[in-house]
């Protein structure tokens, strides 16, 4: 297992002097291997020992602390948060269908992914502290939202210059965080309280249409279901942290 870190040499001040320039914060995946095939061009050696050299350096000081790291990690994720499961959140000892276990189970996932993952990441600012019960805090997974939804491109974390196009649009991660945000509302606010049919149609009609109008209203449930799983699918590759 590698580990996961907060910080990297590659990425210190002392990595910027030897390279000669700052590493931008972030890019799109296409930019980050345009400015590296840059970097190797015009300053190979001070490129090899910035990001090259320095992340072995790194990888050899810290294996005895990554090594119980792995270790940790495996027994924390095989027993405890069994991250190799989908858990659906349903009710224990009820029939559930496939097509609702694969509803509950990618939507609830997704909850425990704004809540225990996306939080967490708000930890990191010391201006504010949180109150987290059981590893979740929906507090700090909204303060995240914030700040992620309002990414844009530019000079300063992006090394985008005015005259690009791009220049001060959202960042996909912006644009992946605002619908994250909007499917995990509608999973725990909107859908939760949409009105039953069978509570609507008895108030306002009766006779013959009254099962056919039920009938209605479920299939529109269903469609705007399948459209909200569909949504899901199509950010997954931002579901990670």
């Amino acid at each position: 297992m590698i580990r996961s870190r907060i910080k990297y040499w590659s990425c210190s001040k002392i990595a910027d002097w030897i390279r000669g320039e700052k590493k931008p914060f972030a890019l799109p995946l296409e930019d980050w291997k345009s400015w590296r095939n840059k970097q190797k061009k015009e300053r190979p050696w001070r490129y090899w020992m910035s990001d090259t050299l320095l992340h072995k350096l790194q990888n050899l000081v810290c294996y005895p602390s990554d090594l119980c790291y792995s270790i940790k990690c495996y027994v924390r994720n095989r027993y405890i948060t069994q991250t190799h499961n989908l858990k659906t959140g349903l009710k224990k000892g009820q029939w559930y269908d496939l097509d609702t276990r694969i509803l509950h189970g990618l939507f609830n996932e997704l909850v425990e992914f704004v809540e225990k993952e996306l939080s967490h990441l708000s930890k990191w600012d010391r201006n504010k502290k949180y109150t987290f019960k059981n590893g979740r805090s929906v507090e700090a997974a909204y303060d995240y939202f914030e700040w992620a939804s309002n990414l844009r491109f530019n000079e300063e974390d992006y090394g985008c210059d005015p005259n690009d196009p791009d220049y001060n649009k959202l960042t996909p991660q912006a644009e992946a965080s605002i619908k994250i945000r909007e499917l995990y509302e509608w999973w725990t606010k909107t859908r939760p309280n949409r009105d039953d049919p069978y509570d609507i149609i008895t108030k306002t009609t009766h006779g013959k249409h009254y099962y056919r109008l039920i009938d209605e209203m479920e299939r529109s449930y269903e469609r705007e279901d399948t459209d909200k799983l569909i949504e899901l699918i199509n950010i997954r590759s931002h579901l990670w942290t």
